[in-house]
């Protein structure tokens, strides 16, 4: 059951203090490492290095100045990490929000993420083979080599500007060997999943092909009681043909196409959370009563007449005859997993990815690389934004017959690298241009507050296009002293000076088409400055300072006014981002046991925060609403993150993570239309975050190796409105745990035959992901669900 008790909440959170003190005293490490036995006398503590490309080069996870978790292909597998949704539980410190539901996520680190509605760009982007993309749809794991999650502001190396972070997927590469694998999932929920690859040396070392697919469906575990429709269904496809050219030793061309549809029912903000009722304040704060004051008794007095609740009532026999505000007491009766959401909840989407890696060696120290990213993007969606039998609000305009949120997303980039050694090796640069075309059509129908038979629903659409063209320059150098002086330090500069041109167009069905198109003009540097030591051979550290941005821009949702959300108009400014971080990395053995312990501890400075609102023109209670995206004052951000992992026997391998943020607005005072907000605290940011896991290998020989293991993770919990301290009281999630495990049997026998056991979730934990905060535009809230035990029986074949 959810943990709600005040005690247990103080206890999880002591709990995990406790973990990451030990951790920092006793030192323990990294998961991002994998653990091998030693296989000759001094070998460096028995571990295999895990290499990583944070710094657009390969590296050693250890000697990587950045605080950055890497997940190999194995360990994805070994963990049961098959989605986005996965990743919290192996990461420290990220989130993965769901506030319109299962198809639709957004990543959140350090405090920094991208809210619903805003128009901003993402504080924390996903690349493919270094190309990012540009939707944020779920998507399914499969046949990758590697995710590496970077933490910070992302400004002097990668493709797009970011002040939270980067998650970077890299697909399996053709070899040179015929093989291939298939791989069957079953499970509860009628779970079916197939995959497979297949690799083929076409030409000896030369022309390599390499062809991976995936098939996913699943029935839904939210079931609506008001249409018979079950949320959370899956039925995903996808595909991806990898191709690499190399006729001799400095050239090599790399393309990867990449094709994915998905169907199904999104789970959205299904769970009725909280309502307001008219005449409550909260810290001085009228609060919006719209949605209780109309779907209630209260009708009576709104209308002006006896009997305006009872007739609605007769109209719509399905509402719940105790008004919405007492539906959130209704709501806890049914529980988590039932919802009566009164429209559909269907999802589509389909995109494809193109992305070529072209590279040649000019001399042995000098490297020229191309890398070109084309991508197509397409959604249609229905989302459940409350859950009760009552039409506040629904994804569709039931005055033009057009239903589901729709964005189509067009890309083309284009990044050429100039990488190199000098000075004998003692310098490593990287000179770089970056461009990129981006363009995004979004259709928002939408309808508010079906009052029949006493007055019509309200109806609204937005439908624009905005384009983005981003053109930038950088360099960054690392200079190591080792070699004159012999004392391993390093120093790190970088620079970036980059332009964006941002443009919105309101398109036909608009309710402001006819408005002049709006263009911007962003420009702003970035830069990082560092020390790194390796102080043995074994313990690593470092401390650097970076700088970087989120470009300005239009919220389309907005009215197409050429003031910022203060004036009541769709532009926002600017948000930037200093940053302080200290880094402390060791590999090696303690007490005779092969140890990695890593933990950075950081402190971020940013202005002018993109974060949208809702606001009512006319006042508290009143029916007009739109979302505009301000820039708040002042935000801070500090905290710790730790991972780590070690070794007693060669049959049990142990591991922690662990995240604390301390995140908070220190100036988020804004008006808007001659109201204050006041923003605090900061959404989506559990102060508490981390896991612990224990890996049994039972046998290993002839007959297979048998292993299970274990995972536990734990966050506090967090609010999902930036305003909860003003005008969206009663937005907090409580914390939750959950349980994973895996069975696993590899090489049965001596064949390429694989089985495993596997469940997540496995004490069936109810929590809350996410959520839906329309406190200052409808007067209500509602909190997506996560998901329930899951479970069931995988078996592989590898040949």
């Amino acid at each position: 059951m959810l943990n709600t008790d005040p005690y247990n909440r103080i206890t999880l959170r002591s709990a995990v203090t406790r973990a990451c003190a030990i951790l920092a005293l006793g030192g323990v490490a990294a998961p991002g490492i994998a653990v091998a036995q030693a296989t000759e006398e001094g070998a460096s503590g028995g571990l295999e290095e895990v290499v990583v490309t944070a710094r657009r080069r390969s590296e050693g996870l250890s000697r990587v100045p950045i605080s950055v978790n890497a997940l190999s292909a194995e360990q994805l597998l070994e963990r049961s990490i098959r989605t986005d949704s996965d990743l919290q539980i192996a990461v420290p410190g990220l989130t993965i929000r769901q506030t319109q539901g299962n198809n639709s996520l957004t990543y959140s680190i350090r405090g920094q993420s991208a809210d619903t509605f805003s128009g901003s760009p993402s504080a924390v982007i996903a690349y493919m083979n270094e190309v990012p993309l540009t939707i944020s749809g779920a998507s399914t794991f499969y046949d990758l080599d590697s995710i590496q999650v970077l933490k910070g502001p992302q400004g002097t190396l990668f493709g797009k500007n970011t002040t939270g972070g980067a998650v970077l997927y890299t697909s399996a590469k053709p070899t040179n060997e015929l093989e291939g694998s298939v791989r069957v999932r079953s499970g509860n929920y009628d779970l079916l999943e197939v995959e497979g690859v297949l690799n083929v040396p076409i030409v000896d070392d030369t022309v390599l092909l390499r062809a991976a697919f995936n098939t996913l469906e699943r029935d839904g575990y939210i079931d609506n009681i008001l249409t018979g429709d079950e949320l959370g269904e899956l039925d995903r496809d996808s595909g991806r043909v990898s191709l690499t050219i190399s006729p001799g030793e400095r050239f090599q061309n790399d393309s990867v196409f990449a094709y994915s549809e998905s169907g199904g029912t999104n789970t959205g903000a299904s769970y009725t959370f909280s309502v307001y009722e008219c005449g409550e304040t909260n810290n001085g704060y009228a609060l919006n009563c719209a949605s209780s004051s109309l779907y209630g008794p209260f009708m009576d007095t709104v209308f002006g007449f006896e009997g305006a609740w009872a007739g609605y009532l007769a109209a719509h026999p399905e509402a719940y005859p105790e008004g919405l505000a007492a539906y959130v007491e209704e709501q806890k009766r049914l529980g988590y997993y039932k919802t009566q959401h009164p429209s559909s909840v269907e999802h589509d989407g389909e995109d494809w990815i193109f992305t070529n890696h072209t590279t040649f060696d000019l001399t042995d120290n000098m490297q020229i690389k191309n890398i070109l990213g084309v991508s197509r993007a397409e959604m249609d969606t229905m989302q459940p934004q409350l859950g009760a039998p009552f039409l506040t609000i629904i994804t569709g305009n039931v005055d033009t017959g057009r239903y589901g949120n729709e964005m189509e997303v067009e890309s083309i980039s284009d990044e050429i690298q100039l990488t190199g050694t000098a000075f004998e090796g003692d310098l490593d640069y990287i000179v770089g241009l970056y461009f990129q075309d981006d363009q995004a059509d979004t259709l928002w129908p939408q309808t508010y507050f079906d009052l029949t038979p006493w007055a019509p629903p309200t109806t609204a659409t937005n439908n624009f296009r905005i384009t983005t063209e981003t053109q930038a320059f950088y360099a960054q150098g690392t200079y190591n002293i080792e070699r004159n002086t012999g004392i391993d330090l390093a120093f790190t500069a970088g620079f970036r000076w980059t332009v964006e041109d941002v443009t919105i167009e309101q398109l036909k069905q608009a309710d402001a088409f006819g408005a002049a198109d709006q263009d911007e003009s962003f420009e702003e540097p970035s830069w990082e400055l560092g020390v790194e030591w390796g102080i043995t051979d074994e313990l690593f550290t470092y401390v650097k300072g970076r700088s970087s941005f989120r470009s300005g821009g239009f919220n389309g949702s907005a009215p197409p006014v050429d003031a910022g959300a203060t004036g009541g108009g769709n532009k926002f400014d600017v948000e930037t981002v200093d940053d302080v971080e200290v880094g402390l990395k060791f590999r090696g053995v303690l007490a005779g046991m092969p140890t990695t312990f890593n933990v950075a501890a950081y402190k971020s400075w940013i202005e002018d925060v993109q974060r949208v609102e809702f606001p009512d023109p006319d006042g508290p209670g009143g029916l007009a609403s739109i979302a505009v995206t301000a820039n708040v004052p002042e935000m801070e951000v500090e905290g710790v993150e730790l991972e780590a992992s070690l070794a007693p026997t060669d049959w049990l391998e142990l591991g922690v993570t662990g995240a604390y943020t301390d995140a908070e607005f220190t100036d988020g005072d804004v008006s808007l239309f001659g109201i204050d907000y006041t923003y605090s605290p900061v959404a989506n940011t559990p102060e508490y975050s981390g896991s612990a896991y224990g890996k049994l290998t039972f046998m290993a020989g002839e007959a297979g190796d048998l292993s299970l293991r274990a995972d536990l993770y734990a966050q506090s919990g967090f609010y999902f409105s930036n305003t909860a301290d003003s005008i969206a009281p009663r937005t907090k999630l409580d914390s939750y745990e959950l349980l994973n495990a895996r069975l696993d049997w590899r090489g049965i026998f001596g064949t390429g035959l694989s089985a495993a056991l596997w469940a997540r979730n496995l004490t069936d934990e109810e929590y809350f992901v996410g959520g839906m905060a329309l406190a200052s535009s409808l007067g209500h809230n509602a909190a997506a669900v996560g998901e329930p035990r899951m479970y069931g029986l995988e078996l592989a074949w590898e040949f």
